[in-house]
C-alpha cells in the first residue's frame, strides 16, 4: 500500500523525462555542462553536470515499469538535485526510502519493492561514474540535511519529566535516524558530548564538518530544527569547535 506522499509524487511527478548531449556544453554563461547518464534495468537517470563544481543542476528520469519504479526515479532525481556528484553517490537505498515516509520509524517501501530503491542506487553509481574527472568541493557552504519542518510533530509530550538518561537516548535517536545519515553525504560526522540541563545539546563534529562554514551556519541550524520539532523547542545546538 502506497501512502499518500508516495501517491502524489507518481501522479504528479516534477523530473520525468530526459537530457541529450546537446543539453550539455556550454549554457550561456563561461559553465560547461556535462549530461551523465545513469541506467540500470528500465530505469535511467539523466544528469546535468556543472563541469566547474561537480554540481547537479538538473535531473530527469525515464522509468519503464510499475508505480514504485516512477517513484524511486522521482526521489532519486528530486534528492540529487543541487548536490555535487560525490555527495548523490553516498545516497542509499534508507535514505530513499526515508524522502517519502509518513511515519519516521516505519519504512515506505515495502520489502518486496526495496528492489526499485537497489535500481536507482545502481543508476545513481553509474551516473556519478561517468563525472569522476569533474573537480567538487570538498567543503560545502550548504547543508545535505533536507526536512519539511510542517510535515514534523511538535515535540515529545511530558519531556520534561524524563530523566537525563532518557532524554540523551530521545536526542541520539533522533541524530542517528534523521540527521546523521545527512551529513555523511558530505562526508562529515556529529557526536553528541553532552546534553545540559538548561537544554543545551553540545555536538561536536568530524570529517569534512570541521572545516565547512555551514556547520556553524546552515547545518547547525537544520540540526536544531530538527531537534525542536521532533524533540522540544526548548532544546539548543552548540558546536564544540
Amino acid at each position: 500500500m502506497l501512502n499518500k506522499k508516495m501517491q502524489d509524487k507518481i501522479l504528479k511527478p516534477r523530473f520525468v523525462g530526459f537530457f541529450r548531449s546537446e543539453d550539455g556544453a556550454e549554457d550561456g554563461t563561461s559553465r560547461s555542462i556535462r549530461v551523465a547518464v545513469g541506467r540500470e534495468g528500465m530505469l535511467c537517470l539523466y544528469w546535468l553536470v556543472d563541469e566547474t563544481d561537480g554540481i547537479i543542476a538538473d535531473a530527469k528520469f525515464q522509468a519503464f515499469g510499475p508505480p514504485e519504479l516512477i517513484l524511486v526515479g522521482e526521489i532519486a532525481s528530486e534528492l540529487v538535485l543541487r548536490k555535487n556528484y560525490d555527495q548523490a553517490s553516498r545516497l542509499t537505498t534508507d535514505l530513499l526510502d526515508r524522502h517519502v515516509r509518513e511515519r519516521n520509524d516505519e519504512p515506505a517501501f515495502s520489502k518486496e519493492a526495496f528492489t526499485y530503491l537497489n535500481q536507482a542506487i545502481s543508476a545513481i553509481d553509474k551516473a556519478a561514474y561517468e563525472c569522476l574527472d569533474i573537480p567538487f568541493a570538498a567543503q560545502h557552504e550548504v547543508t545535505p540535511i533536507e526536512h519539511d519542518f510542517a510535515d514534523m510533530p511538535g515535540g515529545i509530550p511530558g519531556w520534561e519529566e524524563f530523566s537525563p538518561e532518557r532524554k540523551r537516548q530521545i536526542v541520539e535517536e533522533i541524530v542517528d535516524k534523521e540527521i546523521r545519515p545527512y551529513i555523511e553525504l558530505d562526508a562529515g560526522g556529529v557526536t553528541i558530548q553532552e546534553m545540559r540541563a538548561n537544554g543545551e545539546v553540545l555536538i561536536t563534529y568530524s570529517g569534512s564538518c570541521t572545516t565547512c562554514h555551514s556547520s556553524t551556519g546552515s547545518t547547525l541550524s537544520a540540526i536544531q530544527n530538527i531537534l525542536q520539532s521532533r524533540v522540544h523547542p526548548s532544546l539548543v545546538v552548540i558546536p564544540q569547535l
